[in-house]
């Protein structure tokens, strides 16, 4: 199965996400470099807030066969750049977590992944698990 990597800001539910879709046996924890755990890679959110990473990115990307953007519905900013997503050339899916919360904005958050040049966005609770089902789905029927 080809590697999963998922991109997004601090907190923004990265580890949470790769725990849900990996049947729970992930233990999230602030990463410094690439996290490798089965098919998925958690990179650490400096990654994608400071521009000298993005050729780390973009490197580590060579292998895998989908990338995660993932933003927080709770955020009322994002990190990610305007077409970011045109710098990879493999699916590009767009990740709205914490749709469970009360205040979610998850309007402002579908437009931020928009703005980055996602064209599929999808919403995930991965505390109610909703959503989750579609996202794997999405990914080719990751198994659990």
């Amino acid at each position: 199965m080809k590697k999963i990597m998922l991109v997004g800001e601090w907190k923004s539910g990265k580890s949470s996400l790769i725990r849900c879709l990996s049947g729970g046996d992930y233990r999230p924890r602030k990463v410094f470099a690439l996290d490798y755990h089965g098919c998925f890679i958690n990179t650490p959110s400096e990654f994608l807030e400071n521009r000298r990473f993005y050729p780390s990115l973009i490197t580590a990307s060579a292998d895998c066969g989908a990338l995660l953007f993932v933003q927080a519905a709770d955020r009322c900013t994002s990190q990610l750049p305007p077409q970011f997503a045109s710098m990879f050339n493999r699916l590009v899916l767009g990740v709205v977590t914490k749709i469970d919360l009360p205040g979610a904005r998850v309007p402002l958050a579908r437009r931020f992944l928009e703005n980055a040049g996602v064209r599929r966005i999808l919403e995930v609770s991965a505390v109610t698990g909703a959503g989750i089902a579609d996202l794997k789905l999405a990914l080719g029927g990751l198994p659990g």
